[in-house]
C-alpha cells in the first residue's frame, strides 16, 4: 500500500485486524470534521476518531494537526485508550504502510493522569503524537496551571496544547465545569487566529466534543456559539446491521429488592450485607458481574464483604475493585485484572463512577445504584456491550430514594446523604424514567434531559492573568479548580515516603506513587493525623528553599511543612506513618492503614524525557551534567538544535531568525562571576582556564554563593542594553529571560532574597552594576562586555531603560496573545533541553 492509494476501509482493516469500519466512521474519515459527534455506547467512537485522524494525517497533513489529545473525565479510561491506540499503531506498522513519518509510533502515545504523567510528549513538537489524559490534568495545563506539574513547565505545556492540536473531549456530560472551559478555550484560539501579530505559522488547532448523550446547545457559552457541524448516529434509524444489533442487544431491567435505610453506620453495614448476598445470588458462573455504587467508601466496604464470604469457600469468582483513589501501581493491578485479555472469565467487579466513561467491559449481570440519567445511560452501556449474551443481560437498579414498598413515595429524610455525590432532584428524574422501563438497550432509552449549564466561565482577562506563572507573595498560585471540575470534585495528590535519618537529595514524586484524593477527604485526614502527631508528617514543595541534602528544619530538603488546609492541584509528601492508604482498598483516610512507600522518582519512565525540571528558584540542576561544557560550545549547540527544529516545523525565516538570536543570547548571563565560581567548584579540582567560560559542570547538588542567582535574567538585561532598550527587542528579551520558566512576566526580588544595602536595585541574585565580560555568542552575535542595570524592573518610565519590564511583557501578551508567546517559549526551551541531553551523552563528539 502507498500513501496515495490507501483508502479508509483498507486503512481501518490494517489497524483493526481485518474489521470493517462502520458507515459513520468512514464518513468521518473522508469528510470535513464536525465539531460534535453523538454516537451510542459501543459504536466505536474511540476507534473512529483516532483512526480517522491518522488517516487524515496521511492524506491531508497540512490541514491535520500533528497532535491528537484525548481528554477523558475519568482515570480508568486513560490506560485502556492508550493500550488500544498502541495496538492499532503496531498493526499498522506490521502492514508496512508508507507513512513518511506522518503517523505516530506506539512510543509517541503519552499518558497524563493522576499517578502517571509522562513528560516525553514535550520533547518533540515536530513529531506526530497522541496524548491521552484526564480533564483535570489536561485542562489545568491548558490554563497554564498544570496539576502535579512544576510551575516552570506550565508555559511549555500550555504552548504545545494550544498549537497544532486536535482536541477530543470525550463523555462531555460528565465534564462538569470543564465543559464550558473547553468551549471558551476554543473560542479564544479562534479569536487569536486572525487578531494577533503572527510570528509562527497558524497551525490548525480545533476541538471535537464526543458523547452518546450530548446536545449542541450544551456547549454554548458567552464566547462560543453552539456547534453547527454535528455528526449524529441515531440508534433507531441506523441502517448498519452491526450497529443495529448493538443498540438492540437485550438488557432486562429490574428494580433490586435491596434498599439502604439511611447513611448511619449500622444501616450502611446492613445494606452492604444485603447487597453482598444479592450479588452472589445473581452472579452467573464464568461470566462477569458489575456492581456500580456511587461512593468509594461503599465500594471498599462491598469489596471487603464479598471477599470475606468467598474466602470461606473452596472456589468462586475473582473480585476486582475499581475506583479513582488508588496509587498508579495498585490501580494498574486492578485494571489488568478487570480488562486484560487473560482476565478471569468468572469475575465480579466492584466499581464507582470510574467505569462510566466508555470503559470496555461487558457484563452479563449488573447492579447499579440510582444516579443521574446521563450516568445511568453510560452505566447501562457496560452490560451486554457486545451483544454476546444469549437471552441478554440482567440489570438491577438500586433505589436510593424510596423504601421497597413505596415505589412512588416521596424521598426519605435521609435522601440527601444517600444520594451523595449527586443532588436528590437529579436522582428523582432518573427514578421516574427507570420505573417506566423494562429494557435499557440504547434503542429503548429516552433522550437525555438538558444538563445543568451553570458553571463559572473563564473569560479572556482571566486567561491573560493566568499567563503570569509567578506565585503571590505568600507563595500561592491562582486556583483554577472552578474552571476544571465542579467545585465539590477537586483533588490533591499524595505520595508516601519513609522517614530517613538524612536525605541524599530533594525528593520528587514518581509516577507510580501518586494517589489522587478528593479535597474534602484530604482535609479531614490531614487534620486527624496532625492532632495525633506532634512532629510534622505532611509537606509541600518549597520553591525558595536553598537546602539540597540532609534535613531542612523539620522535613525533607526542598519541602516545608503543610501549615494550612490543602488546596486543589497540590502535591503533598506524607511520611508513611501518617497512614491513610491500603494497598488493597486504596485511599481510606484511616491512620491505621500504613502504606509501603514506593520511590519511583528514579524509574526509567520518570527519566525517559529530556526534561529535567529544576523547579526551585535556587536550583540550576540543568547545569550539572556530570561533565563540563564550555559556554561558547553550548550556545552553538542550542543554535544548531533550534535551527533543525525550526526547519522540521516549517517556521518562517523571520521566526527562525528570532529563535536563533534567542539561542545565541540565552545563556550569556552564565559568564557572570556568580555562576562561573559555581561551575569551577564542580570540576572536582580540575583547573579551568580563566579565559574560558563554563555552561555546565560535573558535580551535582551545588548552590550558588549568591542566593537565587538567575543567569537568564542577566542575559536578558545584557541583551536589552545591547539593543539600546529598543521596544523591537522586547520579544527576543522575553524569550531569553523565560527559557527556564522562572523569569517571565515580572522582574522583582523574591520574598526571602537577602537584602543588599550596597546597591540601588537587586532581583533574582542580580545586582545593579554587575559586570558581564565580553563574549562571542556565535551566529554573528557579540556582547562587547559591560555592566547591568535593573532600572527596567521599576514601574513607570526611566530615561535609560524607558518602559518597565512589566509594561513590555504585558504589551507582548496583547500583541501576540498567550498561545503564540507560549509556543515560542516552548520551542527555545526544547532546543535547550535537546542540546543539554546530547552534551550529557556525548552526542556532539
Amino acid at each position: 500500500m502507498t500513501k496515495n492509494s490507501i483508502d479508509f476501509p483498507s486503512f481501518f482493516r490494517a489497524a483493526f485486524s481485518g474489521t470493517e469500519p462502520f458507515d459513520w466512521q468512514n464518513k468521518l474519515a473522508n469528510g470535513k470534521w464536525p465539531e460534535l459527534l453523538i454516537a451510542p455506547t459501543g459504536s466505536g467512537k474511540t476507534a473512529g476518531v483516532t483512526l480517522g485522524w491518522m488517516f487524515n494525517r496521511l492524506k491531508r497533513p497540512e490541514q491535520t494537526p500533528r497532535r491528537l489529545v484525548w481528554c477523558v473525565p475519568m482515570r480508568t479510561l486513560v490506560d485502556q485508550t492508550q493500550e488500544a491506540i498502541e495496538s492499532w499503531l503496531r498493526c499498522l506498522d506490521q502492514a508496512a504502510l508508507v507513512t513518511n513519518g506522518l503517523l505516530p509510533t506506539p512510543e509517541d502515545v503519552h499518558v497524563l493522569r493522576g499517578g502517571k504523567s509522562s513528560r516525553r510528549w514535550l520533547d518533540s513538537p515536530e513529531r506526530a503524537a497522541i496524548i491521552v489524559g484526564t480533564q483535570d490534568m489536561l485542562l489545568s495545563r491548558a490554563l497554564m496551571r498544570g496539576y502535579a506539574s512544576a510551575p516552570t513547565l506550565w508555559p511549555v505545556e500550555f504552548g504545545l496544547l494550544h498549537r497544532d492540536v486536535q482536541w477530543v473531549f470525550d463523555e462531555v456530560q460528565l465534564m462538569g465545569a470543564g465543559r464550558a472551559t473547553s468551549a471558551q478555550l476554543e473560542a479564544f484560539r479562534r479569536e487569536d487566529l486572525g487578531s494577533k501579530e503572527s510570528v509562527v505559522p497558524a497551525y490548525p488547532t480545533r476541538s471535537l466534543w464526543v458523547s452518546a448523550t450530548l446536545e449542541p446547545e450544551w456547549l454554548a457559552t458567552v464566547d462560543f456559539q453552539a456547534p453547527s457541524k454535528v455528526l449524529r448516529i441515531n440508534p433507531g434509524r441506523e441502517t448498519d446491521t452491526r450497529i443495529r444489533k448493538l443498540v438492540r442487544a437485550p438488557k432486562h431491567l429490574s428494580k433490586s429488592h435491596v434498599i439502604p435505610e439511611s447513611s448511619v453506620a449500622k444501616h450502611e453495614k446492613a445494606y452492604i450485607s444485603r447487597l453482598t448476598a444479592a450479588v452472589l445470588v445473581a452472579h452467573r458462573s464464568d461470566h462477569m458481574t458489575l456492581v456500580i455504587v456511587n461512593q468509594v467508601v461503599r465500594a471498599q466496604s462491598l469489596y471487603q464483604s464479598i471477599c470475606n464470604i468467598l474466602s470461606k469457600k473452596s472456589s468462586g469468582p475473582e473480585v476486582v475493585l475499581l475506583h479513582s483513589r488508588f496509587r498508579s501501581a495498585e490501580r494498574e493491578r486492578e485494571v489488568r485484572r478487570a480488562l486484560s485479555d487473560n482476565r478471569s472469565s468468572d469475575l465480579i467487579i466492584i466499581a464507582t463512577q470510574a467505569v462510566e466513561a466508555g470503559i470496555d467491559i461487558s457484563a452479563a449481570v449488573m447492579f447499579s445504584e440510582l444516579a443521574p440519567w446521563a450516568s445511568m445511560v453510560q452505566r447501562f452501556g457496560r452490560a451486554n456491550r457486545k451483544a454476546e449474551f444469549e437471552g441478554g443481560a440482567r440489570v438491577y437498579w438500586i433505589d436510593l430514594l424510596g423504601l421497597p414498598e413505596s415505589d412512588s413515595s416521596k424521598p426519605t429524610k435521609t435522601s440527601a446523604s444517600l444520594s451523595r455525590p449527586y443532588e436528590v432532584h437529579e436522582l428523582e428524574d432518573s427514578r421516574k424514567k427507570l420505573l417506566t422501563l423494562q429494557d435499557v438497550a440504547p434503542v429503548h432509552l429516552p433522550r437525555i434531559d438538558p444538563i445543568d449549564l451553570h458553571a463559572r466561565v473563564v473569560r479572556r482577562n482571566d486567561l491573560d492573568d493566568l499567563f503570569d506563572t509567578d506565585a503571590d507573595l505568600n507563595g500561592f498560585h491562582v486556583d483554577i479548580s472552578a474552571y476544571v471540575r465542579n467545585a465539590n470534585d477537586t483533588d490533591v495528590r499524595v505520595f508516601w515516603r519513609s522517614e530517613p535519618v538524612s536525605w541524599e537529595e530533594v525528593p520528587k514524586a514518581g509516577v507510580q506513587e501518586l494517589c489522587a484524593v478528593p479535597i474534602g477527604l484530604a482535609k479531614k485526614w490531614i487534620q486527624d493525623v496532625k492532632k495525633a502527631n506532634k512532629k510534622p508528617v505532611f509537606f509541600i514543595r518549597d520553591l525558595q528553599s536553598r537546602q539540597r541534602i540532609g534535613q531542612d528544619g523539620d522535613g525533607p530538603p526542598g519541602w516545608e511543612k503543610l501549615k494550612s488546609d490543602p488546596w486543589p492541584g497540590l502535591t503533598i509528601l506524607a511520611y508513611s506513618r501518617a497512614g491513610g492508604y491500603s494497598e488493597q482498598l486504596g485511599f481510606t483516610g484511616r491512620p491505621a492503614d500504613i502504606p509501603d512507600a514506593i520511590d519511583s522518582s528514579n524509574s526509567d519512565e520518570a527519566n525517559a524525557s529530556l526534561v529535567d525540571v529544576s523547579d526551585g528558584h535556587d536550583d540550576d540542576t540543568e547545569s550539572e551534567l556530570g561533565c563540563h561544557v564550555l559556554l561558547k560550545d553550548h550556545l552553538d549547540h542550542v543554535t544548531k538544535e533550534v535551527e533543525e527544529l525550526s526547519d522540521k516545523l516549517g517556521l518562517s525565516h523571520i521566526t527562525k531568525r528570532l529563535l536563533v538570536r534567542a539561542a545565541s543570547w540565552h545563556d550569556l548571563g552564565k559568564a557572570h562571576e556568580a555562576f562561573q565560581s559555581t561551575m569551577r567548584r564542580g570540576l572536582n579540582g580540575v583547573e579551568a582556564p580563566k579565559d574560558l567560560f563554563l555552561a555546565k559542570t560535573a558535580n551535582s547538588n551545588l548552590r550558588h554563593e549568591r542566593a537565587y542567582f538567575r543567569h537568564e535574567l542577566a542575559s536578558a538585561l545584557a541583551l536589552l542594553a545591547h539593543e539600546k532598550w529598543s521596544r523591537d527587542a522586547d520579544l527576543l528579551a522575553f524569550l531569553v529571560a523565560a527559557h527556564h520558566g522562572k523569569v517571565r512576566m515580572n522582574m522583582r526580588a523574591l520574598p526571602r532574597e537577602p537584602k543588599n544595602t550596597e546597591v540601588e536595585r537587586f532581583a533574582r541574585g542580580v545586582w545593579e552594576g554587575d559586570k558581564i565580560p565580553a563574549l562571542d555568542l556565535g551566529s554573528s552575535e557579540f556582547w562587547p562586555g559591560g555592566s547591568l542595570t535593573l532600572s527596567v524592573m521599576e514601574l513607570g518610565h526611566n530615561e535609560l531603560s524607558k518602559e518597565s519590564w512589566t509594561e513590555r511583557t504585558r504589551d507582548l501578551l496583547q500583541r501576540f496573545g498567550p498561545f503564540r508567546l507560549a509556543y515560542l517559549e516552548a520551542l527555545l526551551r526544547i532546543a535547550d533541553w535537546r542540546a543539554s541531553s546530547k552534551e550529557e551523552t556525548g552526542g556532539y563528539g
